[in-house]
């Protein structure tokens, strides 16, 4: 094998691994400085599940979601692992994640016959080229589970319509077992919540009704049960995962809402949306490396890897477009990877349009639209031969570059953390406090960053009252005995309404002219 060969072999898993290298290293370096309540709030779910050995808790006040499986059940090992560090805790359970993630990628590339391109797909997925793809999942790993749930799916229903067209007998043990891992996980992800149902199930049945539509157009009712085409068989598995999912998501509605607190997406109406198909799609297109809540000034190495994110961008919409164009030449497996995509864009897209959506829930979107440009790369018949060689490593580079960008701008102004925050902590560590209030940005991130020593009761905006938002159910009210009210810049203003709604007067004991701290005892 001569260094050319080498080169082309191994590259792709030097990219790969250095992306997951930079992920767990960024999180041990830079996670506590970067981390904001939102994040911190898991952790303290997943550390109140280990102490009740459960797997959902009436002792949590949830948000949007039960949390069935998500990613509490990585936390809770990292936790395991080191108990009294909760940031390693952190990198331990994202590495789990992160792992499982790119295995799934890889097993899905496989199965669709992209050995060449799939390691060159799963190193770009590691690297943070897009704002909310570092906050979401290489950082804050919020959709990680998501993700695993919806490719391992994917893999499931490609190998059985796979063996099934090859005229195997998917009448085994084996393939009953994937069978029932398919179905338990439709149902686990509907118990979650309507998400999955939103972002995958939708998209997935949406292909699936128009691939049996042209097949009906053609040939009629005859043979459209019992057809053996891998498109038609994978449709059909599709609306059995579908139906089942849904049976998941009215057990959440039907066991879980009136006994559990959190806020379900039971009350979305129409016309919540976007309303605007362009503000839409530009969510998605930004997602790719130029949306950014960081200022970077244009000539700044900031500024220029933003612009090296606007390529990327510009690179998907001509992948999507050729894609669309190149849609009839290509192989089975690639036409129905495309298919899935394209109802993802297009049922996602209305939803998000004339129902409900924020620019962050095209996350899990966002992976598959990186492996349609690397699709694109490989089916595209314009392409010259070093073209076809070039690009990856072009294409690599730019996520690479664009990461650099987003990874230095959040971190010298990060979006949702707390500046200063450490000596503030040092101060109540020092002072062997180990109970206090803060509104929810400020509160739950102490928890945390003491590897909770100081237990955080989270108020309201107004400090008027307890906030029913990701925290224990038990917080009804103020602490009892000795503890803080943490107020954020001009939150001291709201003094007087605390201590109308405490009862108690406080004594101040801190003020670095951001942070003020008063004491009570109740």
């Amino acid at each position: 094998m001569n260094k050319g060969s080498i080169l082309k072999k191994y590259l792709p898993w030097v990219w790969l691994i250095a992306g997951y290298i930079h992920d767990v290293v960024f999180i041990l370096t830079s996670g506590r400085y970067m981390l904001d309540s939102d994040m911190a709030s898991e952790m303290i779910l997943s550390d109140l599940l280990n102490k009740e050995h459960s797997i959902i808790t009436h002792s949590w006040i949830y948000s949007t979601e039960i949390r069935v499986a998500e990613t509490q059940w990585f936390f809770r090992i990292g936790l395991l692992l080191s108990p009294d560090n909760w940031i390693v805790a952190r990198a331990i359970g994202t590495a789990i994640m992160l792992a499982l993630y790119i295995a799934a990628w890889l097993l899905l590339c496989k199965v669709l016959g992209w050995e060449k391109i799939g390691v060159w797909i799963c190193a770009m997925l590691l690297w943070p080229f897009g704002f909310w793809y570092f906050m979401d999942i290489t950082w804050g790993a919020y959709y990680v589970p998501h993700s695993i749930f919806m490719i391992v799916s994917l893999v499931i229903l490609i190998v059985l319509a796979k063996k099934s067209a090859d005229g195997n007998s998917i009448y085994n043990i084996k393939n009953a077992l994937l069978c029932m891992l398919l179905l338990a996980i439709a149902i686990i992800t509907g118990l979650n919540g309507i998400r999955n149902t939103l972002i995958f199930y939708a998209p997935l049945t949406v292909y699936a009704f128009a691939v049996l539509y042209f097949y009906l157009r053609d040939n009629g009712l005859k043979n459209a049960l019992t057809d053996k085409k891998v498109k038609l068989v994978f449709a059909r598995g599709s609306i059995i995962a579908t139906a089942f999912n849904f049976v998941g998501y009215v057990g959440n509605h039907v066991f879980f809402e009136n006994k559990y607190q959190y806020s379900s997406y039971n009350s979305m109406t129409w016309g919540s949306g976007t309303n605007s198909v362009t503000k839409t799609f530009k969510w998605f297109i930004d997602s790719f490396g130029y949306t950014d809540n960081a200022t970077k000034e244009l000539f700044s190495i900031n500024g220029i890897c933003t612009g090296v994110g606007l390529l990327i961008c510009f690179v998907l919409v001509i992948s999507v477009i050729r894609l669309a164009m190149n849609f009839k030449n290509m192989s089975e497996m690639d036409q129905l990877y495309a298919g899935i995509f394209f109802s993802m864009l297009v049922t996602i897209g209305l939803v998000f349009t004339y129902i409900y959506g924020e620019e962050q829930y095209w996350l899990t979107t966002v992976q598959f639209g990186v492996a349609a440009i690397f699709l694109e790369i490989k089916t595209d018949d314009k392409l010259k031969d070093f073209e076809r060689k070039a690009a990856p490593t072009v294409l690599l580079i730019m996520a690479v570059l664009s990461s650099v960008g987003i990874v230095k701008a959040n971190i010298e102004t990060p979006m949702r953390a707390n500046p200063g925050i450490e000596e503030v902590i040092s101060f109540l560590e020092e002072e062997g406090y180990t109970q206090g209030c803060a509104t929810f940005w400020h509160g739950p991130i102490i928890t945390e960053l003491t590897n909770g020593d100081i237990e955080m009761w989270t108020v309201t905006d107004e400090h008027d009252g307890m906030a029913r938002w990701l925290q224990k159910s038990s917080h009804n009210t103020v602490p009892t005995g000795r503890y803080f009210v943490l107020y954020v810049d001009d939150e001291v203003s709201y003094l007087d309404e605390f201590e109308e709604y405490s009862g108690d007067k406080g004594e101040l004991v801190y003020d670095d002219g951001t942070y003020t701290i008063f004491e009570y005892n109740n």
